[in-house]
């Protein structure tokens, strides 16, 4: 596997783009990435709503959790709402465009030789986010890919994807400081009551791997967003100067962070990050 999707910045936000060829003809894939029924079948969410400029969305994703949690799956905790949006652009069979929760979706469609290519684009909210949401969107793409006739190779480890968008776009290696001190700022679309409860519960800090580094200095520094979720500071002392323990809590804030989203564990090798915090 390799990594598919290009880390770019779009209006002075970070964004992820997908580039996708189809035999398909433009309309098929029209049908495919905006169709409710279509939707179903490989976006995260069923997509409910008016396909209009301005019409409201709701985006249902109780079938999508019941069925990762049949599987033993992790799945999103945010007390069970749904996210919602509104659709931007809607410009049939070229152009869909909507935002989602507090980021903002776009399916841009052109003719191809015969057939289609895609071109979606991601609006993230925050630059940390962008390694989680490119192996989530790695997934559905291969679902669409599937949809549409393309052939899908197998990859192996179900966790291939994520560590190898975890090595290419991974949250950036924070800010050293004068004391010693490193600070590491994450974005999260969970409310900070969540955040709060995962950092001082015992089973969820054991679960994501806080307590193997108990006995360091950190500082947390939990603010809520406008859309709702949650902008993290984390200040280690000491990181700013020792590699190892930076890149330590480097690994444990990529854990902690899936593990908000989804309540899943992909352990991630500090070794993955010394080099990069070695150089600095």
């Amino acid at each position: 596997m390799t990594v598919d999707g290009t880390l770019v910045t779009i209006d002075h936000r970070p964004a992820l783009r997908f580039e996708r060829r189809y035999a398909a003809p433009l309309e098929r894939v029209w049908r495919a990435v905006t169709d409710p029924a279509e939707m179903s079948a490989w976006f995260p969410s069923d997509v409910i709503g008016e396909r209009a400029v301005g019409a409201d969305l709701t985006f249902d994703d109780d079938a999508q959790r019941a069925a990762a949690a049949a599987a033993g799956e992790g799945h999103r905790d945010d007390g069970g709402e749904h996210f919602t949006g509104r659709v931007l652009v809607w410009d049939p069979p070229t152009v869909f465009s909507f935002t989602w929760g507090g980021e903002v979706l776009r399916f841009e469609l052109h003719p191809d030789e015969g057939g289609t290519r895609l071109v979606f684009t991601h609006l993230l909210s925050h630059r940390s986010v962008a390694a989680r949401n490119g192996s989530g969107w790695h997934a559905c793409l291969r679902q669409l890919d599937a949809l549409l006739g393309e052939p899908v190779p197998e990859e192996g480890d179900d966790w291939a994807s994520y560590r190898e968008f975890v090595a290419a776009m991974g949250p950036e290696p924070g800010e050293a400081g004068d004391d010693g001190s490193r600070t590491w700022e994450l974005g999260h679309h969970v409310p900070p009551e969540r955040v709060r409860d995962v950092l001082s519960d015992p089973d969820d800090v054991e679960a994501w791997g806080g307590v193997e580094r108990s006995q360091d200095h950190v500082h947390w520094d939990i603010r809520s967003t406008d859309d709702g979720g949650s902008l993290l500071r984390v200040t280690v002392e000491g990181a700013g100067s020792d590699p190892d323990l930076a890149a330590a809590w480097h690994a444990l804030l990529v854990q902690l962070d899936l593990y908000l989203a989804a309540e899943m564990i992909v352990p991630i090798d500090p070794a993955t990050f010394r080099e990069a915090f070695a150089g600095q």
